[in-house]
């Protein structure tokens, strides 16, 4: 068995420096001068746009997999790091809120999962699904 410590390290010391250089003198300075006036557009659109975005990730997802779980369970990991990891560890969200937020990410992204393979053709369904 080969050992992928090397890759893996290599990508965590640029995604640690590549990301905190970022957000230092990147993302920070620009987010302090852009302060938000309201909601572009009224809530209703907004929630309907995104759930249209994250779909057309979906499928675009499940289609280079070629299995609808993988691809859901792979979007869900990652809101799950992007949302309950890092706004716990930052003080910005609580262990509660956290948990139940990932049982919902992980009951919709299986809804969801569900429904597309159901309803997909079947060359786009595989055994392993």
């Amino acid at each position: 068995m080969q050992f992928r410590w090397k890759p893996i390290l290599a990508a965590f010391i640029v995604a640690s420096v590549v990301s905190l250089a970022g957000v230092i003198f990147f993302f920070e300075p620009i987010a302090r001068a852009d302060k938000p006036e309201g909601p572009i557009v009224p809530p209703a659109i907004g929630f309907f746009v995104y759930v249209a975005l994250s779909i057309a990730l979906f499928d675009w997802a499940a289609r280079q997999m070629q299995n609808a779980y993988k691809a859901a369970f792979l979007i869900a990991a990652s809101q799950f790091i992007l949302v309950n990891v890092d706004f716990v560890l930052a003080g910005k969200r609580g262990l509660m809120t956290a948990a139940a937020s990932t049982l919902l990410i992980a009951i919709t992204w299986a809804s969801i999962a569900a429904a597309y393979r159901f309803f997909a053709p079947k060359e786009y369904q595989t055994s392993d699904d």
